[in-house]
């Protein structure tokens, strides 16, 4: 049997867990095509599969042309450009020479090279994003192929509030324009910086203020999650008992990428007619955190000093709050507040860390438990 704990490529319907009410909400504005939606989340709490999941439903597969593309490494409009016209080759291309054609004649300014696979004869395309000289008028050519499509498009863009952060003026109030006059598209912005999404979609300041439905991804509930997990672990032979569950769900907060990865890992290293129990999900985390070590050494690297040291004093927190008070300067001998300050205006920006409701911490949370674990000085932070 194939490891039922998935963590990357598409998630059989059979191993995808609950959200049930989410996704009868999402589907539902998708049907309705009259509103665009805001989805958010923590990161890697399952966005993404929710979209997927939604995307493979028959009354939406059967009736929309759906896209989705991510833009959390994209740092400027010409990147975003690039990756949306990407997109849609890829997904429209295997639907045959009718819909590539009109592509073509629709889209002249991506001019993307065409060949054949040899194995499956199905058409493949190379797009070099310096092709893309005047972004804007290449995405007017993407959404008025869109536009005239013989079936309603979606639109899902991920990790959305990273367009602040393009050098160039007014992207916001640029797609705003575009994205209004669309009758045949609608979009799902999703991400997970959630103070910046909050920003952008309720601050009546912002091209964006009150254009979109808002969904709120949480974790998914402890007991269906374990039930989910018990059922597929006997499947395979295997086990864990509610307390080891109940106690990894609440270490990593319900957090669906970290559970899984965990689980992933135990059920690879049980075997048939063994348990995991906590020492069997120390190991596994000992192991994860392990094999990142190169990864996030090289990435703390990229950081100031400085940085460091209000990344290291978030970390230690776990949840940490008040930072340029005095207390938390003294505590973790910090410069000052300009000097906090500063550096968090850095982390936030880059997504080291994630803060809602005044309360920062590590994005990634194996991240922070590997971070932990360097200032502690027994060298070690257990399960």
């Amino acid at each position: 049997m194939r490891n039922p704990f998935v963590l990357s490529g598409r998630i059989p319907d059979e191993l995808f867990c609950d959200r049930v009410e989410e996704s009868k909400r999402l589907l539902q504005i998708i049907n309705g095509r009259s509103a665009n939606v805001l989805l958010m989340s923590v990161r890697r709490i399952g966005k993404t599969g929710l979209i997927d999941f939604c995307y493979r439903r028959e009354e939406v597969a059967d009736n929309f042309y759906t896209f989705y593309f991510d833009i959390l490494h994209t740092s400027s409009f010409q990147e975003f450009v690039y990756e949306f016209g990407k997109e849609v080759y890829s997904r429209l291309i295997p639907r045959g020479q009718k819909i590539l054609q009109s592509l073509a004649t629709t889209i002249r300014s991506l001019n993307p090279q065409f060949s054949f696979d040899p194995f499956t004869g199905m058409p493949v395309f190379s797009l070099e994003i310096g092709s893309i000289t005047n972004p804007e008028y290449t995405l007017n050519e993407i959404l008025g192929w869109i536009e005239q499509a013989d079936r309603p498009c979606v639109i899902a863009i991920d990790e959305f509030q990273r367009i602040g952060k393009y050098p160039e003026k007014n992207i916001e109030a640029l797609l705003r324009g575009k994205i209004q006059q669309l009758q045949n598209c609608h979009f799902i912005f999703a991400g997970s910086q959630q103070h910046l999404l909050m920003e952008m979609f309720q601050n009546s300041k912002r091209p964006f203020y009150m254009s979109t439905l808002t969904m709120e991804l949480k974790a998914i509930d402890i007991n269906k999650y374990r039930e989910f997990v018990q059922y597929w672990m006997g499947e395979g032979g295997k086990n864990i008992d509610n307390e080891t569950f109940n106690t990894l769900y609440n270490f990593f907060e319900g957090n669906t990428f970290c559970i899984q990865y965990l689980l992933h890992e135990a059920y690879d290293m049980l075997e048939s007619g063994e348990s995991c129990n906590a020492k069997t999900v120390q190991r596994c985390l000992d192991s994860i955190l392990a094999n990142n070590s190169n990864g996030y050494r090289e990435a703390l690297s990229r950081l100031t000093t400085k940085q460091k040291a209000v990344l290291a004093a978030i970390a230690i927190e776990g949840k940490a709050t008040k930072l340029t008070s005095a207390s938390f300067l003294r505590k973790h001998k910090l410069e000052s507040a300009s000097m906090v300050q500063t550096a968090l205006r850095i982390l936030k920006e880059d997504e080291w860390v994630s803060v809602k409701d005044n309360v920062y911490t590590i994005s990634d949370q194996f991240f922070g438990i590997w971070l932990r674990r360097q200032f502690y000085a027994e060298g070690h932070l257990a399960f």
